[in-house]
């Protein structure tokens, strides 16, 4: 049994005889044909975002010329996330998940493909996209929860932490190559041709949930009231000290760190002077790490001390965003955000593995949902953040944030020992 300050839940990760299962190759769980088909799915769908944020940021920036508009489109991603997120996790703990995947999977399609039918009949303003934000984030606040939750219910406990880490690998794959495929396609076919391709690989994913049965293996919840358990899961985290400091640790760098990834065309565009293929080359530079980072923590297995490790992927994250604000060109700059995706994948992956650990399996949508209203809080932190660099410029900005991290980390490292003893 894991040991908190709430209700005594069994440990999901670390159990007896667990640890030769947690050191099999990350293709484990892809002898699972229902989640084989989900993942290469995700694979379409991870490319279609990553390829996006490129394309999107780059279209805003030559629009308007300004980091506070890149900003001000991220931010309407936000605000649903935050008003939704909680009543998509209490969806996601009550309905069959694959159905809600199909939902929101394709409404996201849909809101792709109507910005690419704008932007081709040359019609699209920046009005358009920031509205195309806020639906999205809507779909967003439904389906990030459900996706945790599907995964442990296509490959049961046994392959859990395999399939997670296979889905981190198939996100860091993409943050590789779809970035830099995107600066090359801005250079050779434009936004125009970037979008269409954008949309036709987002449809990857509603083909592969469409191969999977609707059934679930799970107790399906639909009678009680929506607002009863929302406010059990909000209960069930006030109970447990270790999950709110867990969730605490995890929203900081979203707040102060993470807002760089706006301002990637700024450094492309005016610092670097490294235009579109420069920016898809920064992007790539971060997906590489991130994946190192993704893979080193597979190879580890079953680990004592996870939440040291976690602290220690921090603290090289912010550090490393200290050094690439301090960069003066961009060689220098993308061998500095190797090492920010490896701290920030880490961080990312110990924090959320942690997080599930201390969560029984029937709430695990509404604890998951109240995890990523903190992501829902990034596009807010890259308003100001955008505000800021318009005024200090973007590299003192972002050398900001990763010394707010570096020095937050530290204090936790000092002050919460019981932090570091987290396994």
């Amino acid at each position: 049994m894991v040991m908190h300050d709430g209700p005594p839940v069994p440990l999901r990760f670390a159990r007896p005889g667990a640890a030769p299962k947690a050191r099999t190759a990350a293709l484990a769980a892809l002898r699972n044909r229902n989640f084989r088909w989900y993942w290469f799915g995700l694979l379409g769908s991870f490319n279609a975002m990553q390829m996006e944020i490129v394309v999107r940021g780059w279209l805003v920036y030559t629009m308007t010329n300004s980091a506070l508009a890149l900003g001000e489109v991220s931010a309407g991603f936000g605000v649903p996330m935050l008003l939704f997120s909680l009543f998509g996790g209490a969806t996601a703990d009550r309905v069959r998940k694959r159905n809600l995947l199909l939902f929101t999977r394709t409404g996201m399609t849909l809101v792709s493909l109507a910005i690419t039918l704008l932007i081709t009949l040359d019609r699209i303003a920046v009005w358009h996209l920031m509205v195309a934000s806020v639906l999205s984030g809507s779909f967003m606040s439904f389906d990030m929860p459900s996706r945790q939750a599907f995964v442990r219910e296509l490959v049961g406990k046994d392959a859990l932490l395999n399939a997670i880490a296979m889905n981190s690998m198939a996100m860091n794959i993409c943050r590789i190559a779809s970035p830099a495929v995107a600066g090359v396609l801005l250079k050779v076919i434009g936004v125009k041709g970037a979008y269409w391709l954008i949309a036709f690989s987002s449809m990857g994913i509603i083909f592969s949930l469409f191969m999977i049965p609707p059934g679930s293996p799970m107790r399906v919840r639909s009678h009680a009231p929506m607002m009863r358990d929302v406010v059990e899961g909000l209960r069930y985290v006030r109970q447990s000290t270790v999950l709110l400091m867990l969730l605490v640790v995890g929203l900081f760098p979203v707040v102060t760190a993470m807002p760089y990834q706006t301002l990637m065309p700024v450094f492309a565009k005016t610092v670097f002077n490294a235009g579109e293929t420069g920016l898809g080359l920064l992007m790539s530079a971060v997906g590489v790490g991130a994946l190192t980072g993704s893979t080193l923590i597979v190879s580890l297995g079953d680990f004592r001390r996870k939440g040291q490790l976690e602290i220690l992927a921090g603290l090289l994250f912010g550090g490393a965003l200290v050094l690439f604000g301090l960069a003066g060109s961009l060689l220098p700059a993308m061998g500095f955000l190797l090492f920010l995706g490896a701290g920030s994948s880490m961080f990312m992956t110990m924090n959320s593995t942690l997080i599930m650990s201390h969560t029984p399996e029937d709430l695990t949508g509404r604890v998951m949902s109240i995890y990523m209203m903190g992501f829902g809080l990034m596009p807010f932190a890259s308003l100001p953040a955008g505000a800021l660099a318009q005024a200090i410029g973007a590299p003192l900005t972002v050398i900001l944030g990763g010394g707010i991290l570096f020095l937050f980390l530290t204090g936790v490292a000092l002050f919460q020992p019981r932090l570091r003893r987290l396994g």
